[in-house]
């Protein structure tokens, strides 16, 4: 009797965490969506998705927040056209998340500590706009645009620079006052 109870429980709890990383992917997707501003020649766009990034990574931890920010921005590039960009961002934000919660979540931080989360996510987004300053360059030289020089894809991932910089620092002032109004407040497991 007691092995179903720990059955149904843990068949419960992994239920409720599967739901919770949906619904957490489908924030970043809509998020990302909601607001698109057009870049550089049209090859990109600037949105409110990195907050819901930032969010996830503090909300879910490492593992959980990594997946669901690499699925959630990589199902908005392809719903957005542009599924070009689709292993790029999954790389990348992943990896962001990643970088977010190893330094937000070191020592005895724990998540909790808002000038260690700000740092946490400055250092989140100086990793995306280098990842996405490389993409673009693979992107306009071997994909898209096929321009004849690496200066030409050079002068067009450098050209993407303040834009990333801007959605980051955007996604940062979004993240951390949600945060803090929402953090222990949610019944999440991290990992």
């Amino acid at each position: 009797m007691k092995q179903n109870i720990v059955r149904n429980e843990t068949s419960s709890s992994k239920a409720i965490e599967l739901t919770q990383m949906a619904l957490m992917t489908a924030i970043i997707c809509v998020a990302t969506m909601s607001i698109k501003i057009p870049t550089v020649m049209g090859i990109g766009y600037d949105h409110l998705g990195d907050s819901m990034i930032f969010f996830a990574a503090i909300l879910f931890g490492r593992k959980k927040g990594a997946i669901t920010s690499a699925i959630g921005m990589s199902l908005a590039d392809l719903l957005s056209g542009y599924a070009y960009y689709v292993p790029f961002t999954f790389v990348i934000k992943g990896i962001m998340a990643l970088i977010a919660t190893t330094i937000a979540y070191r020592g005895n931080y724990e998540g909790k500590n808002m000038i260690n989360n700000i740092f946490a996510f400055v250092v989140a987004g100086a990793w995306m706009v280098f990842g996405y300053f490389v993409a673009k360059i693979i992107l306009v030289k071997f994909v898209l645009f096929k321009v004849d020089t690496y200066s030409e894809a050079l002068a067009l991932g450098l050209a993407s620079i303040p834009n990333n910089i801007g959605q980051v620092t955007v996604g940062i002032l979004i993240a951390v006052p949600l945060i803090k109004l929402l953090q222990g407040k949610l019944n999440i497991k991290r990992k």
